[in-house]
């Protein structure tokens, strides 16, 4: 990708353009109190106005650099250092025994799902735990989230996979005081 979309450039353009504006607002506000003798409203607006261009600058460079970056490096694949240990294939599934009812579902995350319905949703939503940065258990839906199940009114994050799903599941079993056991059942 040489240059930005055409959307992205009418956004900075339009941003611009409101930055304009509001320096010309902030130079007129300047005059004004210059005018009125409000020494110290125009040493406020003129602190203003300069960090409003310097803003504007930052864009620009960040705007240049990333044109320049573009046109500098050819677009080749990037080649990620992988760990021996882990494979992105489907790990099986996840037999999760708790306070002695076992769930056990074709997918980690649907295990996970119903592993968290058996702690209680209001037990667990009380617990605030987030996962990749979305609320575990919330009334809300996250915005732009796709990997949520509904259940009752609440949403339910199940982004997870073989490393982070036992890992929330015992924070929570140990929160709560309930036994837990978790085993990975290989295909």
């Amino acid at each position: 990708m040489n240059r930005l979309p055409e959307t992205v450039n009418q956004q900075f353009n339009q941003l611009f353009a409101v930055i304009g504006q509001a320096g010309d607002d902030l130079k007129l506000t300047i005059a004004e109190a210059s005018m009125a003798g409000n020494f110290s409203l125009v040493t406020a607006n003129i602190e203003n106005c300069q960090r409003l261009q310097a803003l504007e600058m930052e864009i620009k460079t960040c705007l240049g650099n990333f044109v320049n970056k573009s046109q500098a490096q050819p677009m080749e694949k990037a080649f990620h250092k992988r760990n021996k240990h882990r494979t992105r294939q489907p790990r099986g599934s996840m037999r999760v025994t708790l306070a002695g009812r076992v769930i056990e579902k074709p997918t980690i995350a649907e295990t996970f799902f119903e592993a968290l319905k058996g702690f209680g949703l209001d037990k667990v939503a009380a617990l605030n735990k987030v996962v990749t940065s979305i609320p575990l258990v919330s009334r809300r839906q996250a915005t732009g989230y796709q990997t949520q199940k509904t259940c009752n009114g609440w949403y339910i994050t199940t982004h997870v996979n073989a490393y982070t799903a036992p890992t929330v599941l015992k924070e929570i079993a140990g929160e709560l005081k309930m036994p837990i056991q978790i085993e990975f059942i290989e295909r």
